[in-house]
């Protein structure tokens, strides 16, 4: 008899577990504005913003005649389009297997930058594109097309940033696609062309596309995002994340060089982390 009670307790328990992990199940499918979705988009932004800061470095190196960053990179190449004036093409390659940079990330792969005119003057463009390029083992595709202009409301450099069509995907074949525009004003140390490392932008627009889940969600900046070329996080800034027909806003911080922040969703707050360069969701 006590042997039959046992098994009842046990049968009893199974269901119980059973329920409540269909609940939570459930309810994160429910929850589409979760803390994995906002961490997620808040690392596809912070690995792009990278890849720009690597990118603007190394033009700003060219264009004072200084040494380029080499980092972990094997290689960088600089060269003269001579049947065009005033174009280069910068190539940096962290060659077919993975090399660590000095941020402790994996990479391999090319980044090639097609450059026209010189990074701080109002005519320069430059478009960005990959080759087999990879941050932590997630592949990175499209392109990314810079122009600069003077600010409509200051005299600073401004950058006009579009996203096309950039997908990542990681080993087990989950993707997340982003488009979009952003706004990039140069705030900080454009006098100061040979120290790089206290240039800072404040970042404004709007990006969309699907994310890991296969959801749509868009990400519109209520309040510029600060970046700067010495740190390779996001350290400020809020932005209102939808996907499909829900919303939560979601802040990097205050201020500090970290991977940390928050988002707030009915009143309440949730921290995430977003430096580990990964989808949480699986195939």
């Amino acid at each position: 008899m006590m042997r039959f009670g046992k098994k009842v307790c046990y049968l009893l328990a199974s269901m119980l577990v059973m329920y409540s992990c269909n609940s939570n199940e459930h309810e994160l499918e429910m929850n589409l504005t979760n803390a994995v979705n906002v961490e997620e988009n808040a690392m596809v932004n912070s690995i792009l913003e990278n890849i720009l800061n690597e990118v603007e470095y190394n033009m700003l190196s060219i264009d004072n005649g200084t040494a380029t960053k080499q980092d972990s990179i094997p290689f960088v190449k600089i060269a003269d389009n001579n049947n065009q004036e005033n174009t280069k093409t910068l190539s940096i390659n962290y060659g077919q297997q993975n090399s660590i940079d000095y941020l402790g990330k994996l990479k391999r792969g090319r980044i090639t930058t097609q450059i026209e005119g010189e990074f701080k003057s109002e005519e320069c463009c430059y478009t960005v594109s990959f080759e087999q390029y990879y941050i932590n083992n997630l592949n990175i595709t499209g392109s990314i097309k810079v122009d600069s202009r003077k600010s409509a409301s200051s005299e600073n450099l401004t950058f006009d940033v579009t996203f096309e069509e950039i997908l990542f995907t990681d080993e087990k074949e989950n993707t997340y696609s982003l488009s979009g525009k952003l706004s990039k004003e140069w705030i900080e140390g454009y006098e100061t062309s040979n120290n790089h490392w206290d240039d800072q932008f404040f970042i404004s627009g709007t990006t969309s596309g699907i994310n890991s889940e296969g959801r749509e969600y868009q990400s519109e900046i209520l309040t510029p995002l600060l970046v700067s070329h010495a740190c390779e996080f996001i350290a400020s800034g809020e932005v209102l994340f939808t996907a499909e027909n829900e919303s939560c806003t979601y802040s990097y911080g205050n201020g500090l060089c970290d991977n940390k922040g928050f988002f707030t969703k009915d009143g309440q707050q949730y921290p995430f982390e977003y430096g580990r360069y990964q989808f949480r969701y699986q195939k």
